[in-house]
């Protein structure tokens, strides 16, 4: 018999380029990580708040 160039080692794993659907999940994989962490947390935007509070009272009691 001909010997086929099939591998014999392969559990059930799937191509994600041979499926458009699946390609899209694969790539939305890695971009669901980069996307975890929000760029300003509770505690910046609660400091920049206080500053600027600070600065609005500072201004106010150096004009009158």
């Amino acid at each position: 018999m001909a010997e086929q160039n099939v591998p014999q080692n392969v559990e059930n794993e799937q191509d994600p380029g041979a499926n458009t659907q699946m390609f899209r999940a694969f790539v939305n994989e890695g971009q669901a990580e980069v996307t975890a962490e929000p760029k300003l947390n509770g505690r910046v935007l609660a400091f920049v708040g206080a500053a600027v509070v600070l600065i609005a009272v500072v201004a106010a009691i150096v004009v009158f």
